[in-house]
């Protein structure tokens, strides 16, 4: 009886569907961010403000605590970072709005 390698069994395409999948989830994450503080910078109602924010920082958070997992290349690493530093720059810039001195 001959045995079959599954490509699904070799560790190195397992690694790189992993992260392949991971870099997806970080993007996705980035994008969401991006789209909820949007709508956060846009709305005109309070409350509608503070929720896209605070789902904003969520995504935020979620990618600081994932980011270091992933181990992207340069470039896509680049990437990342500066998409990040544009999130946070616009959750911060909305802060004042959400968060009462």
């Amino acid at each position: 009886m001959a045995v079959v390698s599954s490509p699904m069994h070799h560790p190195k395409m397992n690694h790189d569907r992993a992260k392949l999948g991971s870099l997806a989830f970080l993007r996705t994450e980035l994008e969401t961010g991006m789209t909820l503080v949007s709508i956060a910078e846009t709305a005109t109602h309070p409350v509608k403000i503070k929720r896209n924010w605070e789902n904003a920082r969520k995504a935020c958070l979620c990618i600081h605590r994932f980011i270091g997992q992933v181990d992207p290349s340069g470039a896509e690493s680049a990437e990342l970072h500066k998409k990040l530093k544009e999130l946070e720059h616009r959750l911060r810039a909305l802060e004042a709005m959400v968060v009462p001195s």
